[in-house]
């Protein structure tokens, strides 16, 4: 094992003045926050002057006052027409998609004789919820 240690820590044959401290070695070091920016790859030099001038081709003044006069057009061409109104197919929200089934008929329940109560007792899941098909009804 001695012979060993000699080997790793053999002196030099000549003697050399032992510099300590004048340079430093950074074997690894943390990524610099300007390494990554967020947002889409860089564009070829030819396709960033490109996009550059269309930019501020569609910024400029010109180019909102040719947007407006058409939207201005459309509108004027579209007056003559009275707008319709949208079709909603959609019964979401409403109490027709319960779809409850009354368990008697008549104003009288057989069970309970009550008049004029609910055709279909509501499911109670816990002690203070009530439910309908699965939407709470009281809160």
């Amino acid at each position: 094992m001695s012979t060993m240690l000699a080997r790793i820590f053999k002196q030099p044959s000549t003697l050399c003045p032992l510099r300590v401290g004048t340079s430093s070695i950074r074997f690894f070091s943390p990524p610099s926050k300007f390494d990554f920016q967020p947002g889409p790859p860089r564009l070829p030099k030819e396709q960033q002057e490109e996009f550059e001038k269309l930019q501020s081709i569609a910024n400029s003044q010109i180019a909102i006052e040719e947007y407006n006069d058409q939207i201005a057009q459309q509108q004027a061409e579209g007056s003559t027409q009275e707008p319709k109104a949208p079709i909603v197919n959609s019964e979401i929200g409403s109490f027709s998609s319960l779809k409850l089934v009354p368990d008697f008929e008549g104003d009288v329940n057989p069970k309970t004789g009550e008049r004029g109560g609910p055709k279909q007792e509501p499911l109670k899941h816990t002690k203070d919820e009530w439910s309908f098909n699965g939407r709470v009804i009281d809160f």
